[in-house]
């Protein structure tokens, strides 16, 4: 991590002025200048970005079409965007105090909303102090804190932030894997696939439901290196909220596991460094195997299948194949991409080796074929696992964590 002086600090506070002049004398419409408020010689490190990004993607999704324009730095002193709104001043004043307030990092964000005047619109309320809560102005005035002591509390705040965010795109991204339509055997928002106990609305409970796991799962892994036991007991302790959730049906148990380690080695690597596959393997190295009535543990008897626990010894390798070609290509060649390879052990529960056989080979030659007849192909592909009675749930769990994967990397300026 890098010192900054000073100097530096100022010459970056004057480029960022005379950008806003710029931009304000191009478009003539309201500024949103996304900044964080760091103390001490070092601005940037790995979770000061990935916060900073969160609450840009944030603000980029609240403002949809309204936002006109972007212009974005990096530079030792932080990460800067400023954004041309086609929004009133006063409710962007609105949304950025919300975010401030609502957000566990919130109280380091800086965004200053400038009018077409040039004039910067003041927040109403003052800020709180990061370590007593009181008013911050006059505790920065005197120094009542220390350093030492403002840069835990900001440390805090960014793992707290981290971990919220972490948590909540785990959840999105079984909402956004259940949501996608069509799929093979699986509930969509087409039908309920080749099960009758479930539906969106039910997956829709079990993912919110897990939520406070995921946040946990990644304050774990900050923690810690080797929390996989601690890991294991809030898997355990999830499943339970699942079931009670989902009136006991089986939802997401493999993405406990799986979306629960890349969770935890995600939170790792912001404050460790390193890569994120490779953490989770050692995190799956470190647990205990699942038990033998599990339909993965029933697979890996009869077949030889790795299932769950195989995939994440090895360091999720369809995950990382699948989450590139999420970001290529979409998640319809993400899921094809894994029907086409990954040895399921829900398809091999339901369907036995030629179960798994047909929808592996299905998959591929939708894969091969033109991207434009992969929806129809998938909707025929669909009703004929429902009339065979197939599911690949394994392969649904794995792209959510692609997509889990792909959602983080977009924050921690990361590919796969």
């Amino acid at each position: 991590m890098e010192e900054v002086t000073l100097q530096a600090v100022l010459a970056a506070r004057d480029a960022r002025a005379a950008a806003q002049r710029r931009l304000l004398a191009s478009w003539g419409r309201p500024l949103l200048s996304v900044t964080l408020n760091i103390a001490g010689p070092v601005k940037r490190w790995a979770l000061t970005d990935f916060v900073f990004r969160d609450v840009l993607e944030a603000l980029e999704d609240c403002l949809g079409a309204d936002l006109l324009w972007k212009e974005q730095t990096e530079a030792v002193t932080g990460l800067e965007a400023v954004l041309v709104c086609g929004r009133e001043a006063g409710a962007l004043k609105d949304l950025a105090v919300e975010l401030e307030t609502a957000r566990a990092a919130g109280r380091l964000y800086d965004l200053d909303v400038i009018a077409p005047d040039g004039c910067k619109l003041s927040r109403g309320t003052p800020r709180a102090c990061l370590v007593c809560g009181g008013p911050a102005a006059p505790c920065a005035r005197s120094r009542a804190h220390g350093l030492e002591a403002v840069r835990a509390a900001t440390e805090d705040l960014l793992r707290r932030g981290a971990a919220e965010s972490l948590g909540n795109l785990a959840v999105e991204a079984l909402i956004a894997e259940v949501d996608l339509t069509p799929k093979p055997g699986l509930v969509d928002r087409r039908n309920n696939g080749a099960h009758r106990d479930m539906d969106r609305e039910l997956f829709h409970r079990s993912a919110r439901a897990l939520g406070p796991y995921f946040r946990h799962a990644a304050e774990l892994g900050m923690e810690r290196a080797d929390c996989m036991a601690a890991l294991q007991s809030a898997g355990r302790a999830a499943e339970g909220a699942m079931l009670e959730a989902t009136g006991g049906v089986n939802t997401h148990r493999g993405a406990v596991y799986a979306c629960g380690i890349l969770t935890a080695a995600l939170g790792s690597v912001l404050v460790r460094g390193g890569d994120v596959l490779e953490t989770a393997a050692s995190l799956a190295r470190a647990g205990t195997p699942p038990s033998g009535d599990s339909h993965g543990g029933a697979a890996l008897r009869r077949y030889g299948a790795a299932g769950a626990r195989g995939e994440a010894l090895a360091g999720f390798p369809h995950v990382r194949r699948a989450a590139a070609v999420l970001a290529a290509e979409g998640p319809h060649a993400a899921l094809l991409k894994l029907l086409a390879e990954v040895e399921d052990t829900n398809l091999l529960h339901r369907g036995g080796p030629e179960g798994l056989r047909f929808v592996r080979e299905q998959a591929a030659d939708i894969l091969s074929g033109p991207a434009a007849d992969r929806a129809p192909r998938l909707e025929a592909l669909d009703d004929a696992c429902i009339a065979r009675n197939l599911s690949p749930g394994g392969s649904a769990d794995l792209l959510a964590a692609a997509m889990l994967l792909e959602k983080a990397g977009r924050r921690m300026g990361s590919g796969w």
